[in-house]
Formats: structure tokens, C-alpha cells, sequence
């Protein structure tokens, strides 16, 4: 023999509360999948980066107001360009006890960006202007390689 249990009659506010509750579920789940599509880094924080296409080069332009040019350090290995740097711990101004709030990151940062096409490191160059940091990437002009001939020698009898 089953048993039938009898629930309340639902309201409108006992489905309100239950839709409240999914809700809040769904938020946790969002958050949480936010938190493991992050990369995870060894720094502290990582600047936000822009990388397009124009005339020819491949331009990426790196956010990075606070820290001074010899602060970084750009590297490029394996179609991947490497920018990592360090913003220096910023002290209270002279006559203020201590900040109230501290929202700019700082530490050390590194940021890894892949390089889909080929490009021209030897034409490479880079300039810190008004915190943006613009990395100027020729790309190569011959994307198919060089032909190269390979002579056939006759057998010799």
C-alpha cells in the first residue's frame, strides 16, 4: 500500500519563497563557475589587455598606470607573449595616518596572451604612455614561407 502525503496548499508567497531560493541557487552556481573559469596566477592581479589587427601589425595595448618602464618586462616564446611587471606598494601622503580605501592593485602581475599568427619579433617594439602600454608586433610579410629549390643529382653509373 503507498502512502499519499498531503502538502499545504501552496500561496503565492510560499512560491515566492521558492522561487527566491532557485534564484539564490542560480547565483552561487553563476558565481562559482565565474570563479573556476578565472586563471588562477601566481601575481596578484593581471591588467586588462586589448590585441588587434591594423596595417599589418598586431597591436596589444596592456593597462598599466603606476608602473614605470623599467618595471616591465616583455618576452616573446612559442607564439606566446609574456608582460609581467610590478606596481610598487603605495605609502599614505605625508600627514595622513593611513588609507581608508585601497581599491588600485599592486604587486607584481604577469600576463600570458597567446599569438595566433606569425609575427616579426626583430621589428617588435613597445612605449609607455599615459599608463598604456602598446606593443607594436610586425607581422610577417611572407606567411607561406620561402620557396626553397632542392637541387636533383643524376645517379652516377
Amino acid at each position: 500500500m503507498s502512502v499519499v502525503r498531503r502538502s499545504s496548499p501552496r500561496t503565492p508567497l510560499s512560491e515566492l519563497l521558492l522561487l527566491q531560493r532557485e534564484v539564490n541557487q542560480l547565483f552561487e552556481r553563476l558565481a562559482e563557475a565565474e570563479r573556476a573559469e578565472r586563471p588562477v596566477s601566481a601575481a596578484g592581479w593581471q591588467p586588462c589587455a586589448d590585441v588587434y589587427e591594423c596595417s599589418g601589425d598586431l597591436i596589444v595595448i596592456l593597462e598599466a598606470p603606476g608602473v614605470p618602464p623599467d618595471g616591465l618586462r616583455i618576452s616573446c616564446r612559442d607564439q606566446t607573449l609574456v608582460i609581467s611587471g610590478e606596481r610598487r606598494e603605495r605609502r599614505p601622503a605625508a600627514g595622513a595616518a593611513a588609507f581608508l580605501c585601497m581599491e588600485r592593485p599592486q604587486g607584481r602581475f604577469k600576463r600570458v596572451i597567446p599569438l595566433d599568427i606569425a609575427v616579426d619579433l626583430r621589428g617588435a617594439h613597445a612605449s609607455l604612455e599615459g599608463g598604456l602600454l602598446t606593443i607594436t608586433l610586425p607581422r610577417v610579410k611572407d606567411r607561406r614561407g620561402r620557396e626553397v629549390t632542392i637541387p636533383v643529382e643524376r645517379e652516377k653509373d
